[in-house]
């Protein structure tokens, strides 16, 4: 985890307004949350952080790609990320658990690693369905499935057949 370490904002020692971060997150930021599925990755995150008296607000912004083997033929494909989202943090001792925007940090604290949310808020946008566009997938995979769609279509089990008379 000192790999994260990178990712620490130290605040106790800022002014009061805007200050900008930013991140270069790779492959090996993944792994350090042990997510070994990307077989590239590279992303661009911007943070700014707004300081307040009493709160912060952290507006993380990233935009990249992952690379991934296709859920239909099982090639190589790039699928592009990018989005915003919004933590906000505020100062004291009591426990907040109705919202996951809303941190709240121990008023002695003065710094707060932030990998862990960036490795969140791009998994959150990264799609559930990971395949080529329609036509890019490998031909001879999917020839392979239609060929075997034809064969079970071909191969009723002799109890069912009866229904097929009622169509």
């Amino acid at each position: 985890m000192k790999a994260l370490n990178k990712y620490k904002i130290q605040f106790a020692n800022l002014k009061l307004g805007t200050h900008f971060y930013e991140f270069k997150v790779g492959k090996e930021f993944f792994e350090e949350f042990e997510c070994f599925d990307y077989l590239t990755a590279a992303f661009n995150v911007k943070v700014e952080l707004k300081k307040q008296s009493v709160m912060m607000i952290l507006d993380f912004e990233f935009d990249g790609s992952i690379s991934v083997p296709c859920d239909r033929c099982l090639d190589e494909v790039e699928i592009l990320v990018d989005g915003e989202e919004r933590l906000i943090v505020k100062f004291g001792n009591e426990a907040y658990d109705d919202t996951d925007d809303i941190l709240i940090l121990p008023e002695h604290a003065h710094e707060m690693n932030i990998a862990s949310y960036i490795y969140e808020f791009i998994q959150l946008n990264i799609p559930q369905k990971r395949v080529h566009q329609y036509g890019e997938c490998n031909p001879e995979v999917i020839e392979r499935f239609e060929e075997v769609e034809d064969n079970k279509e071909k191969e009723i089990d002799p109890r069912w057949s009866d229904l097929n008379k009622l169509k």
